[in-house]
């Protein structure tokens, strides 16, 4: 059977939808929030079995696959192809967005002595902890 135009359907969008949806769960528990299938199913209009089959097949209209990864907070792109790019990273405040915008403005090079500078505290901060546990 042909895929048309208007259809997706593989399993490694099932793959990144269960993925999706997890990241979205845990996203809400950390605000103290419930995230379910029925939950989602009700945001999306759509009955809680055919949440269901997206789920299964990975099949599912583009443009609702268009609403469903804006819904799940994931790029279009990622969803559908797998491709990474900053938008699937799970950026938890406003602040590091900015951060993190602010850093792709930046010269190669500039992002070079930052990004080795980062290693050095996290080096030193393992330091200090292996340290601690020395202790004991």
């Amino acid at each position: 059977m042909e895929e048309t135009s208007k259809e997706v359907s593989n399993r490694g969008l099932a793959i990144r939808l269960k993925y999706a949806f997890e990241r979205k769960v845990e996203r809400e528990a950390e605000h103290g929030r419930k995230y379910t299938k029925s939950l989602l199913a009700l945001k999306m209009n759509e009955s809680r079995q055919v949440i269901q089959q997206w789920f299964r097949s990975g099949s599912m209209d583009k443009f609702k696959a268009l609403r469903l990864s804006g819904e799940l907070g994931v790029t279009i792109d990622w969803l559908l192809t797998g491709r990474y790019d900053i938008d699937t990273i799970t950026i938890t405040t406003p602040r590091v967005k900015a951060l993190v915008t602010l850093f792709q403005q930046l010269e190669p090079e500039d992002q070079e002595h930052i990004y080795q500078e980062m290693l050095e505290l996290e080096r030193r901060k393992r330091e200090k902890i292996d340290a601690l546990f020395n202790l004991k």
